[in-house]
């Protein structure tokens, strides 16, 4: 005899597999559409990270090639914002690739993979410098 707990219990269920299935149908949705409006993903997960729109000219130019004291070289594009990137330790100017601006990691916020730094100069304003082979512009 089922009892009113497993109904509920079944009824979670079944509300859980359709609030999925139109989940997934809707980020299908939002695939297309994303894929067409000048999207950046993180080439590791797929996680939406910035826009092509948030592209930003720093000391002249949107990209750059820089090597770190360990000599490994990153091209990065600096971009205004990156909604998917979270940061990770203290700022700190020590082999600052911007003068007048410090640094911390950037990685993804879903995967944690490293995508780059965010920028912050002693007036507040701020940019983000990511690794752009680690950039996706359609959803892995």
């Amino acid at each position: 005899m089922e009892t009113t707990a497993d109904l509920v219990r079944f009824d979670s269920l079944s509300w859980q597999h359709i609030e999925r299935q139109l989940r997934q149908q809707q980020d299908e949705e939002d695939q297309r559409e994303q894929d067409e409006d000048g999207r950046l993903y993180c080439a590791a997960c797929g996680r939406l990270i910035t826009r092509q729109d948030q592209r930003l000219p720093v000391g002249g130019a949107h990209t750059h090639t820089f090597h770190n004291p360990h000599g490994l070289v990153f091209k990065i594009g600096c971009f205004a914002t990156a909604p998917g990137c979270g940061q990770l330790g203290e700022a700190t100017e020590e082999w600052t690739w911007f003068p007048g601006y410090s640094w911390q990691i950037a990685v993804c916020m879903d995967c944690g993979s490293h995508l780059g730094w965010r920028y912050l100069s002693r007036e507040g304003d701020a940019f983000y410098g990511l690794i752009l082979r680690q950039l996706a512009e359609q959803r892995q």
